[in-house]
């Protein structure tokens, strides 16, 4: 497979909802707040590199759990600019379609 090192973008609701999660999680504990964030940070670096290991899941948009916590980072891929944009950190116990409807 080929070496690819793309430019991940995050979406500006991205920032928003995972202020929320880290926030949540630093309310039940102040290291699993941080811990969380560590997780989310190293995910979307690898994004960098391993974007296409990623299988599409719906209107060519990828999941990437975030290990050890119940959320799925959404993203698209886009070959023409090598470029990975995040749309969303979606917690898997919520309803997605809640999420999308703002």
């Amino acid at each position: 497979m080929k070496d690819y090192n793309f430019n991940v973008i995050l979406n500006e609701a991205l920032v928003e909802d995972i202020q929320n999660a880290v926030d949540h999680y630093s309310s039940i504990n102040e290291n699993l707040g941080k811990r969380f964030y560590k997780l989310v940070k190293g995910e979307l670096n690898s994004l960098k590199k391993d974007a296409l290991l990623y299988q599409i899941r719906y209107k060519n948009i990828r999941c990437l759990a975030v290990e050890k916590f119940p959320y799925l980072i959404h993203f698209n891929v886009n070959h023409k600019t090598n470029t990975v944009f995040v749309f969303a950190l979606i917690c898997t116990y919520k309803n997605p379609n809640d999420h999308w409807i703002k």
